[in-house]
């Protein structure tokens, strides 16, 4: 199989990050209870055995991590080492240790301008706060000065989750329409034109809620005249395909943004190799109007992150 995906959405687990949380976090959050394990030898396997070329790297959520500042500093690094040791293979979204703002802005710079990653990954909340709360106001402000990449995965919810089903299942994507919708009404998304938010699993639920939402937000008094057309703050978002690789989510998704804002992620290691194979057979075979599927492997990625 020729190696010509990006793969925007894949996590790694650097030891000293494994070592402060635990595996039993890990499992906790999978919905077989089994927590997933990762090498780079492992990935690499993996982007061999289904078409890509180069994942780009992060850290997944997790709990609030003491001094959160050096080790994220440490996962970081280690992500621009594995960078070095296979070259061409990864790409990183650097860790940030919000809510620490002035950690953030330090971060930040160092990450862009001695790591030279490829953006940032930032979680839907903080402490009970989603990310259009104005105390992030500064870290976005920064991204959007260096044209940045934030590339927003769930995390564990700022409440008890209800007896139905892990968070992973259905309250992920829930959390991430809540901050998407939240940076619409805060501004973030009209105000910060140079920053690109790339929403995980094809925004959640958002597509399939736009046409309420669209509604809901035009009759905010204000808000459309403050924030203008929210449709157009809508499809302002990149959306990934991890675990989202079926006909009704892309059409509906292909509805809500442009063709070129849409890209390839098959959140490796926590989706499984089988799912990942199986994923990668329904794209494969997918006729959606709308979307082209080359764009969407590589195109779409390599333009956005500025690869060749």
């Amino acid at each position: 199989m020729s190696l010509e995906k990006i793969d925007t959405h894949q996590h790694f687990f650097p030891k000293v990050y494994v070592d402060t949380v635990g595996m039993a976090m890990l499992a906790a959050v999978m919905p077989n209870g089994k927590a997933p394990t990762w090498s780079p030898e492992a990935a690499i396997a993996m982007m061999d055995a289904n078409g890509i070329r180069e994942g780009i790297l992060s850290v997944s959520s997790g709990p609030p991590i003491p001094d959160a500042a050096s080790l994220l500093r440490q996962c970081n690094e280690n992500a621009a080492e594995l960078r070095s040791r296979y070259k061409g293979r990864f790409g990183s979204f650097a860790s940030l240790p919000l809510p620490d703002v002035d950690a953030s802005l330090k971060e930040i710079e160092y990450c862009l301008d001695a790591l030279h990653v490829d953006g940032f990954i930032v979680f839907t909340s903080y402490e009970g706060r989603y990310l259009g709360d104005p105390s992030f106001g500064p870290v976005f402000q920064e991204l959007d000065r260096r044209g940045s990449v934030a590339f927003i995965h769930p995390n564990q919810p700022p409440y008890e989750i209800p007896p139905v089903a892990p968070a992973s299942v259905l309250e992920f994507p829930f959390e991430t329409t809540r901050t998407a919708t939240s940076l619409i009404i805060s501004g973030a998304v009209s105000h910060y034109r140079r920053l690109r938010f790339i929403l995980s699993h094809a925004g959640g639920t958002l597509p399939f809620l736009v046409p309420r939402l669209a509604l809901s937000l035009s009759m905010m008094p204000g808000l459309t005249e403050r924030i203008g057309d929210p449709l157009a703050a809508m499809r302002a978002f990149y959306f990934d395909t991890a675990l989202s690789a079926g006909s009704s989510t892309l059409a509906a998704l292909a509805q809500v943004t442009d063709p070129d804002h849409i890209l390839f992620g098959p959140d490796f290691p926590f989706a499984p190799l089988p799912a990942i194979s199986m994923f990668g057979e329904k794209l494969e075979h997918m006729s959606v109007p709308g979307i082209d599927m080359p764009s969407v492997y590589r195109a779409n990625a390599a333009r956005l992150l500025g690869r060749s």
